[in-house]
This record gives C-alpha cells, sequence and structure tokens, in this order.
C-alpha cells in the first residue's frame, strides 16, 4: 500500500526526520522539514489535532535555538494555549 506525501505515517516521518536533525544541531537542514510537517499536518489534519500541535511546539523550539525569538514565541505560547484548550491541563 502506497501512502502518499500527505498520510499521516508519512508526515510523521518527515517531523521525525526534522526532529532528529534538530537534535543534531542541523538547524539549517531540520528547518524546511519541520515546515513542511506543519503545513501538511495543518492542511490534512487541522489547526488543533495533537500532531498538528506537536509540530507547532518543535518549530517554535527549533526557532529559538537558531535565536529567533521573537518567532518562536508565539508557536510557542500557541502549542501550549490550544494544547491546554483541546487536551486540557
Amino acid at each position: 500500500e502506497t501512502l502518499g506525501d500527505r498520510h499521516r505515517d508519512t508526515l510523521t516521518s518527515i517531523h521525525n526526520l526534522g526532529t532528529l536533525l534538530q537534535n543534531k544541531g542541523d538547524l539549517d537542514k531540520a528547518e524546511p522539514l519541520l515546515r513542511k510537517a506543519l503545513e501538511d499536518r495543518r492542511e490534512t489534519l487541522g489547526d488543533r489535532h495533537r500532531d498538528t500541535l506537536t509540530s507547532i511546539h518543535n518549530l517554535g523550539t527549533l526557532l529559538q535555538n537558531k535565536g529567533d525569538l521573537d518567532k518562536a514565541e508565539p508557536l510557542l505560547r500557541k502549542a501550549l494555549e490550544d494544547r491546554r484548550e483541546t487536551l486540557g491541563d
């Protein structure tokens, strides 16, 4: 069975590779993967799906690690607020 580019499992693999690269310190290679996973998760799963919220959080963390705090903060705040609203405290 072919899963396709936007299948949930494919998006998880893209996200996981981005996270691995981030953990290795290769932030420039990680960022486009985390952005793609987030964009496609938003389109296929919705803004408040658990996987989408994880992508928002991890992109925020990557931007924080790159020193881009002005872009990181709203993402991290959104992930926190939406997780509280959808998943509970």
